[in-house]
């Protein structure tokens, strides 16, 4: 199972990496568009209505994605459709899992129209992302890996306090709080070495202090850290939900695409906005 999952990482960074190198704008947006439409797939299994029809579901989203990427500016529908997604993660999903229920959203339409605008958004975050460097781009998605790796390392030594433990057994306090840190260190230590290493100045947490109070940069990279777990227990509270316990097989050792983006959904959208909002 070990070798499994190594190997899959393995080839998904080669081809994140080939398509980054070689794929420009183009490749970019396509590899971007094919994680959306597994994602709207994977997605529809969540919910027993639309199981039976999520190859449909996935079909019509994927169209109106490519709608919106191809006919109309991310200067016009960009900030809102994020901000949009923004509320459902800081007010909606928190209420949902201290609920340990997803209220409205069982309603079939609703759940299908949230899972359009989550993704979306963080689709819309991945191709502005991109736009400011490959540089740039890593070290934003490099936030829910530093803080999904720490979570692991300090929950397995230290972990005794469950965080979540009626949707995600395994995870702790002491996990949520070491790999919170451990994203503070690391962004302050980016931004830090930035004078030595000017190819450091490209990273969204360089750009990010430009903009904001170092004090409100490090309460903001606080804030992005624990949407990234809520975004993973959101995920899993799904799964338990639709009695899966991958949102799909694609990919060996790993699961769906959504266990691999679940905590990127709500970062990436609401990091992306707070340089924006802080360039304004």
């Amino acid at each position: 199972m070990l070798k499994t999952r190594v190997i899959t990482a393995v080839v998904l960074l080669l081809v994140l990496f080939a398509v980054l190198g070689y794929g420009g704008e183009l490749g970019w947006n396509l590899f971007v568009l094919l994680v959306l439409a597994t994602g709207f797939w994977e997605w529809a299994r969540f919910n027993q209505t639309l199981s039976n029809h999520a190859v449909a579901y996935a079909m019509v989203c994927s169209v109106l994605a490519v709608l919106l990427f191809t006919l109309l500016p991310l200067s016009v529908y960009g900030a809102p459709l994020m901000a949009l997604a923004g509320v459902f993660w800081v007010a909606f999903a928190p209420w949902c899992l201290r609920k340990v229920e997803i209220g409205a959203l069982q309603h079939a339409s609703l759940f299908s129209v949230t899972g359009w605008i989550l993704l979306c958004a963080a689709g819309v975050a991945l191709v502005l992302a991109k736009q400011g460097g490959v540089v740039y781009l890593l070290s934003l998605v490099a936030i829910c890996w530093a803080a999904d790796i720490f979570a692991y390392v300090f929950g397995k030594a230290m972990g005794k306090r469950k965080l979540a433990p009626s949707i995600s057994p395994g995870k702790s306090w002491e996990g949520a709080v070491g790999g919170t840190l451990a994203v503070v260190l690391l962004s302050w230590l980016l931004v830090l070495m930035a004078s030595q290493w000017p190819i450091l100045q490209e990273t969204w947490q360089f750009r990010a202090l430009e903009r904001w109070h170092p004090l409100v940069f490090t309460v903001w990279l606080v804030v992005l850290s624990a949407f990234s777990v809520v975004g993973d227990l959101f995920e899993s509270m799904l799964k338990r939900r639709a009695n899966i316990k991958d949102s799909s097989q694609l990919l060996p050792g790993h699961g769906g695409v959504l266990d691999r983006i679940d905590a990127q959904l709500p970062v990436l959208p609401l990091a992306v906005l707070l340089v924006f909002i802080g360039s304004v």
